[in-house]
């Protein structure tokens, strides 16, 4: 690495990328993968870190490829509109939809539930949502350095106590790995990557993309060549953070199964292993931590898209307005439970995901794919009207029919992957239509 790339430049950045996509939501996603995969843990969980960790971070380097602020600028060769209104979906997933409201139920589920008596659970969510999202709402229309010190102070309080939580599991663990279950037994990278849906991190690329570049151009790198390699250093660093936190707590849930069966609340499976190592002290300060950091979370969401669509709106909704709706909304939402939350988000992101891999794809192959208008048309409509029909699966809806027809002639569509031959068919498709009609093809190069 030359001067340029000086470790005391990338490690910063790394570490920052790996906290904007490393939230508490995220602790307790793997654990659940680890107890259903079982025997099958390696290939889930690699399948996991692809679309959890791969993808996300290069959603990151298709923003610095394209060397653009605003994000919706990544679709534009298919339409501008088009990646406008993909933008506004993914934010309000990340956003007020689910994620925002995740964070409250996360803290809940894993800290509060368990110290409080059977039968109080719901008034205990509802007295709990409330102040967790006053805070939100005042901190986040009331930004000050007090957010970024708790955040500073609590990510590392955080990785200390997971460090502990992980080193007990692999010195003394709960048991053996046991049979895998469902799809996890035939399908385990597939079912793993889809699982990796869950943090919904891609979907805060196109929104995150932009700071990264701001950190990175900060630190006095100049120049499109300068900038995509100081993402792929930074990309390295924070790959290695998350899939390491990944991988182990993927295995923390593999042997936990033989003690404590198939946990269907993902937060209270990591409260369950957290208690049996550390006892209840360990338990309560585990709780604080991740309300805090769960709360940062929430509040950094707050504000992000607060702004996006402030700006959007051409300044005609004001921020703190638009605070008041989102922390509102996310009460409402996070009193419906964290397992109806996760439930209600499956089809939505089913929809999105390949949406936004197949943008991701088609900006990070720039040199190659030159920003085709034919290309990015091809591939995106089949990409979408098949990631339509994935969301209507995943969402129980009775299509029995064309989910008959689909799963014989559409490779992968039973497991949840009907998009991927329209997409890269897609891609085909548009390179067939540039050399048959070269005189039509227009790029956005």
């Amino acid at each position: 690495m030359n001067n340029n790339f000086s470790l005391a430049k990338v490690l910063p950045i790394g570490l920052m990328l790996f906290s904007f996509f490393f939230g508490a939501g995220n602790l307790i996603f793997p654990p659940t993968l680890g107890q259903m995969a079982g025997e099958n843990l390696a290939l889930a969980t690699l399948g996991f870190c692809v679309s959890g960790v791969g993808f996300p971070l290069m959603g990151i380097l298709a923003m610095a490829t394209l060397h653009s602020d605003d994000p919706n600028e990544l679709a534009s060769p298919m339409s501008y509109t088009y990646g406008k209104i993909i933008t506004i979906l993914c934010a309000l997933t990340i956003g007020p939809f689910f994620a925002i409201p995740r964070t409250a139920a996360v803290s809940f589920d894993t800290g509060i539930l368990s110290l409080l008596p059977a039968g109080s659970e719901t008034v205990g969510l509802a007295i709990y949502s409330i102040f967790f999202f006053v805070v939100t709402y005042f901190l986040a229309v009331n930004p000050s350095k007090i957010v970024d010190n708790i955040g500073k102070i609590l990510s590392p309080m955080l990785l200390i106590c997971l460090g502990i939580l992980i080193f007990c599991v692999f010195t003394n663990p709960l048991g053996d790995f046991q049979p895998a279950q469902d799809i996890y037994k035939n399908a385990p990278f597939f079912k793993g990557f889809q699982e990796g849906y869950n943090t919904m991190d891609l979907l805060c690329t196109m929104l995150f993309g932009v700071a990264t570049l701001k950190a990175i151009e900060s630190q006095g790198v100049k120049g499109q060549k300068e900038l995509t390699k100081m993402c792929i250093y930074a990309g390295i660093i924070a790959a290695i953070c998350l899939t390491s936190i990944y991988a182990a707590l993927a295995y923390a849930g593999a042997v936990s199964t033989e003690a404590f069966g198939i946990v269907a609340n993902c937060g209270q499976l990591l409260n369950l292993i957290s208690v049996h190592y550390m006892g209840f002290p360990g338990q309560i300060v585990l709780a604080l931590i991740i309300f805090f950091a769960c709360i940062t979370t929430s509040i950094g969401l707050t504000t992000s898209i607060s702004s996006y669509f402030s700006q959007i709106s051409g300044g005609r909704i004001l921020y703190q307005r638009l605070c008041l709706y989102i922390c509102l909304f996310s009460l409402v939402v996070a009193n419906f439970g964290l397992n109806n939350i996760i439930k209600f988000s499956i089809p939505v992101i089913c929809m999105l995901y390949p949406i936004v891999i197949a943008i991701v794809i088609l900006n990070v192959g720039q040199n190659i794919f030159k920003r085709d208008k034919a290309i990015f048309r091809i591939c995106l409509t089949l990409t979408t009207v098949f990631a339509i029909f994935d969301g209507l699966r995943a969402s129980g809806l009775d299509l029995r029919e064309l989910d008959s027809f689909l799963t014989v002639y559409l490779p992968f569509f039973d497991i949840g992957f009907g998009w991927l031959l329209p997409c890269f068919g897609g891609i085909v498709l548009g390179y067939i239509y540039r050399i048959i009609f070269p005189s039509k093809v227009k790029t956005n190069e």
